[in-house]
């Protein structure tokens, strides 16, 4: 690491396990969402806390820059400019095209490049691009820069044969549609006994479990009548712990024009199972990983990354 390259995340977790033992790697969970950083030496990333305008545009930054135009920080963020929303996208894409074997490899070995599902303005896929990292003790990998697949160096070292795919996260479509045949059975107990869930509730149901739980029934039967009469209002998301998709559902709680809180539902035998609840925050940026939400009550939001 030289004067003229500023400490990365990735850098500061090599040194961490250098002086622990063993690579950063071997002690990373399948699901940890770090795959990109142990894989790749990715330049200058700035902190989340800097609001951008304060200093010179990092990787994701200028993935920001070159895809379609998104709204990557939620609604009144904290910390506008922070790319929040595209950074959680990136990292756990990453972290699936690894589990799925889809970061392809150039003829000559020289070069890596993986699928990151965005596009440009003309519709141009667009993919992270490696090179073979030439310093020692780090990533096996350097980040080269985000290509759109007419690129000529991309073209020269990934021939159609070569260019990785999509991700993907079934292979059943219908996992991503709501079957409203199912019976849903949730566990209304569970959510309101579950740590940190209730202070998810509107504050006037906080200090009141009982009005919370005769507030989540009916919000829940609304939902169902909702996704009946609109089957775009049970949103498809994808929850990396369990590597399995999940259906959100908007629950309204104190005013049936304002939704509250997601309701996870999960397939469970011939029924779904609903298990917990989410902020809007949360739901949205698990929804984000599978496709940006085409739904009328789930927008990006200002919140914490919850992975």
């Amino acid at each position: 690491m030289t004067d003229s390259q500023p400490a990365t995340p990735a850098d500061l977790a090599r040194l961490q396990q250098h002086f622990k033992g063993g690579t950063p790697s071997a002690h990373r969970s399948p699901q940890s969402g770090n795959a990109l950083f142990d894989y790749a030496h990715m330049g200058y990333v700035r902190s989340t806390a800097s609001p951008r305008g304060t200093g010179d545009p990092d990787v994701f930054d200028r993935l920001a820059g070159i895809a379609e135009r998104e709204n990557w920080d939620g609604l009144n963020p904290e910390v506008p400019g922070s790319n929040r929303i595209l950074r959680n996208y990136i990292r756990w894409t990453f972290e699936r095209a690894i589990q799925q074997d889809k970061v392809s490899t150039s003829t000559d070995g020289t070069c890596t490049a993986f699928n990151t599902g965005l596009a440009t303005d003309r519709q141009e896929t667009i993919y992270g691009f490696f090179r073979r990292n030439n310093r020692p003790n780090s990533q096996p990998w350097a980040f080269a820069g985000w290509r759109p697949g007419s690129d000529r160096e991309f073209m020269d070292k990934f021939p159609p044969s070569l260019r990785p795919d999509f991700v993907t996260y079934t292979e059943d479509p219908a996992d991503y549609i709501y079957n409203w045949r199912r019976e849903l059975v949730v566990n209304v107990d569970h959510i309101l006994d579950d740590e940190g869930n209730l202070e998810h509730f509107p504050a006037a149901l906080q200090s009141n479990p009982h009005l919370a739980q005769l507030a989540l029934n009916g919000a829940v039967d609304r939902a169902v009548d909702r996704v009946r009469r609109n089957y775009k209002a049970a949103v498809p998301s994808w929850y990396p712990a369990q590597n399995a998709v999940q259906l959100l559902l908007p629950l309204s709680l104190l005013d049936v024009s304002a939704v509250d809180l997601a309701l996870v539902v999960s397939p469970q035998g011939e029924c779904y199972r609903g298990h917990t609840v989410l902020t809007t925050a949360m739901a949205y940026n698990n929804a984000r990983l599978l496709a940006r939400p085409d739904s009328d009550w789930l927008q990006p939001a200002a919140e914490a990354d919850p992975s």
